[in-house]
């Protein structure tokens, strides 16, 4: 470590007594390329966004001509259940979704054409837009809970087993492994692996090596649970209360409220905290309706599905984004 030291120390006075030249060669180059680190930024996003309208070009078509052999995902069956029942309510989910994978590229685009005033204006038109997609959403449904987490099906990976030697040996059973005199390696099945029953015929698959683990996973990768049984239209419940009617509409009109609020108060009084509080007041309210609603619903003998669980997390992890936004951002967070 000292003689590194002391060669990275012998190297110091050459390095400063390089030609000054040079330094004013690099701040040319930084003067005249400004513009294109800025507008990197810009193709970035741009490159992003394409990657993300391509992928979900990629899952409608799939879905649409290659269904999957695995059975699909409460979230799958209900949105496919009113997608292939009703275009209005097709086009509003693929209009909602490009929307969300395209308005952080348009926001810059926009900021960077006509500033904040040209962005906040194309924030409200977009807000409204998905305003009315998640409404066409709620009604067509039924008056239910707008689900939108992965609305296309896109994302969702199939649970497959991971491969391991300890599995491999259970399923191979009683298979003998053999060696060929050019060294290539094959299986040979002693016996059948499943058990055939002599009355009616049918098989029944051979258990794992018995231990706890084993067997307890084996039992309950081939448990039903409700929500498996369910026909799709019930995977939601339906919002039969005035009370939660307007909780689910006061959520689906709070980003338009907020981005209107913040279209007025921009500029010099972006640190303002009444938007912030609007938005945020709302936002709790409606939380608060939807679980009171929900909680006399269950009272009533109606139990919470597996899919509203996931709905009602997801909206209390955005109460939490609160924190990024708005008056908190710029007098607190930044």
């Amino acid at each position: 470590m000292s003689e590194l030291y002391k060669q990275a120390q012998s190297k110091i006075p050459a390095t400063i007594s390089l030609p000054s030249h040079w330094l004013k060669s690099y701040e040319d180059f930084v003067t005249k390329n400004a513009s294109r680190f800025r507008e990197s930024e810009l193709a970035s996003e741009t490159l992003h966004t394409s990657t993300l309208l391509l992928s979900l070009y990629h899952t409608s078509l799939l879905r649409r001509h290659f269904p999957s052999p695995f059975p699909p995902s409460p979230q799958t069956r209900y949105t496919t259940h009113y997608t292939t029942r009703s275009r209005l309510y097709s086009h509003s989910v693929t209009l909602l979704q490009t929307i969300q994978y395209t308005e952080l590229l348009c926001e810059m685009f926009f900021k960077r054409r006509g500033g904040d005033k040209a962005r906040w204006r194309l924030v409200v038109v977009l807000e409204i837009v998905k305003a009315i997609c998640r409404t066409i959403m709620f009604w067509i449904t039924g008056k239910r809970m707008v689900v939108e987490k992965s609305v296309m099906g896109a994302g969702e990976r199939p649970q497959i087993p991971e491969f391991s030697e300890s599995s491999a040996e259970e399923r191979m059973g009683d298979a003998m492994v053999v060696e060929d005199d050019d060294g290539t390696r094959k299986v040979k099945e002693e016996r059948s692996k499943e058990w055939t029953m002599p009355r009616t015929g049918m098989t029944l698959p051979v258990l794992p090596t018995p231990s706890a683990d084993s067997i307890s996973s084996f039992l309950s990768a081939r448990v039903i649970s409700a929500d498996d049984i369910k026909a799709a239209s019930q995977l939601v419940r339906k919002i039969g209360s005035a009370q939660g009617q307007v909780a689910e509409m006061m959520w689906i009109l709070r980003p338009v409220l907020y981005a209107l609020a913040m279209q007025r108060l921009q500029g010099a009084r972006k640190k303002d905290w009444r938007p912030w509080l609007l938005g945020l007041g709302m936002e709790v309210a409606a939380r608060e309706l939807g679980k009171k609603e929900a909680t006399e619903r269950t009272m009533g003998g109606w139990r919470v599905t597996g899919l509203e669980k996931e709905e009602l997390k997801r909206r209390r992890w955005g109460i939490a984004w609160w924190g990024m936004r708005g008056a908190f951002y710029e007098n607190v967070t930044r």
